[in-house]
């Protein structure tokens, strides 16, 4: 209709009307629709009308020439294109084609691990697996250490209007505290059952199954912090953030925060603001997150916090890296999916007076999956926060967001 009433096409409204009520009206994070707007550009656009309009840079897919419908079928059908899809044509580095890969190779082999049938016994000597399953809770349990002493924490820590921090740290050890005891319990419980003690449930059984497939039990994930990781390196994140907090209690609160480490990151970042604004006299709906990241750190005291904001480290960055030298974001390394992130030092500053520049507006979620629920606080179990990042002048926010950079608080293993 657009392209038959009109004397000019209306590429806007068309665009509008695909991305943002067709097609879009069925998409419900903010990021994705954008993204759905910025590719639909390439193609919505007059350069489309030209003769062979190259679609990529190495001329891979182009625009075939005007003509009746049997002559595009034709051009279909002279095998033109490349026979796989490349990555530039969907504006992703080609590190993406490696990602595509693992992740059908992970489906593909965890459908394959859940259709394998229980061994109870194994010949020549081998373990049964009631003994693997009592030998890996065993290992567990021995490291997982005792709870935190919140009582003793907030004596130590009070809590004070003057530092918001506090009262973060009494509300992390909560969440560990109920976390350890649900990974202990369970524990406990598949030793008991395969002594006969106690009977064998659903919710064990499970359990049971996941131990032993090196998977983290779902009765575990209802009470944990987002993680794909599997069984082994879960534990060892999950006992160096139950070090973290045990480090901070024992010291005070680090001038570097791991923000990895936290159960709600949101609550931190919270804090932080508040911190300022009250040792500021500011209204707090009056700031946001100004971010600087720190690329030579020797220009910077790290073991000292700084005056007003925190330090932060632990993150990872997807679909780019950071250069120290230019200050800014550039391309992927070959074959290197995930770069760790410098220092960045969150200062939060009154609205008004914060002047982002030349930069991408970067996503932070927990994990790679970039998928979350609402919480009963209002915010995303996955997703964190918006920061900043300096761009070169030859890229634009457009590039970074088909290429689906993000920052990670964690990886997948």
């Amino acid at each position: 209709m657009f392209l038959d009433h009109y004397d000019a096409i209306p590429w806007e409204a068309l665009r509008y009307m695909v991305a943002e009520a067709n097609y879009g009206g069925r998409v419900t994070d903010p990021n994705d629709r954008f993204t759905v707007n910025l590719i639909l550009e390439d193609f919505y656009c007059p350069d489309m009308l030209k003769p062979q309009h190259k679609l990529t840079s190495n001329g891979a897919y182009y625009v075939p020439p005007e003509g009746e419908l049997d002559t595009y079928q034709d051009f279909l059908r002279s095998e033109m294109f490349p026979l796989t899809d490349q990555t530039e044509i969907f504006g992703l580095h080609d590190n993406a084609e490696i990602t595509s890969a693992l992740n059908i190779t992970n489906a593909m082999l965890g459908v394959a691990l859940s259709l394998q049938g229980a061994v109870k016994a194994k010949g020549g000597g081998g373990m049964s697996q009631d003994d693997q399953l009592k030998k890996i809770a065993g290992d567990i349990l021995e490291k997982i250490p005792s709870n935190f002493d919140i009582e003793g924490a907030s004596k130590k820590h009070p809590i004070k209007y003057e530092d918001s921090m506090n009262t973060v740290l009494q509300q992390e050890l909560l969440r560990y505290n109920k976390l350890t005891n649900v990974v202990r319990s369970s524990l406990i419980n598949v030793g008991k059952a395969i002594k006969g003690e106690v009977p064998m449930s659903n919710e064990l059984e499970g359990v049971c199954s996941s131990l032993f497939n090196n998977a983290v039990p779902a009765v575990w994930h209802k009470v944990s912090y987002p993680s794909l990781k599997p069984l082994a390196s879960w534990i060892l994140e999950f006992l160096k953030r139950l070090q973290f907090m045990q480090d901070w209690i024992d010291n005070s609160a680090p001038p570097n925060f791991w923000i990895s480490g936290f159960f709600f990151t949101q609550s931190f970042l919270t804090g932080a603001k508040q911190n300022f604004a009250r040792q500021h006299t500011i209204a707090i709906d009056l700031l946001d997150y100004d971010f600087q990241v720190i690329s030579d750190e020797n220009k910077y005291d790290l073991t000292t916090a700084p005056a007003d904001g925190v330090y932060i480290h632990g993150l990872y960055v997807e679909g780019c890296r950071w250069d120290d030298r230019k200050e800014a974001l550039e391309e992927s390394a070959p074959k290197v999916l995930f770069t760790p992130m410098k220092t960045i030092w969150i200062l939060p500053m009154k609205k008004a007076d914060i002047d982002t520049g030349h930069s991408y507006c970067c996503p932070v979620y927990k994990t790679a999956r970039r998928a979350g629920t609402l919480s009963t606080t209002g915010h995303s179990t996955n997703f964190v926060l918006y920061l900043s990042l300096p761009m070169q002048k030859k890229h634009t926010v457009k590039h970074w967001y088909k290429r689906g950079v993000a920052m990670l608080t964690g990886l997948s293993d």
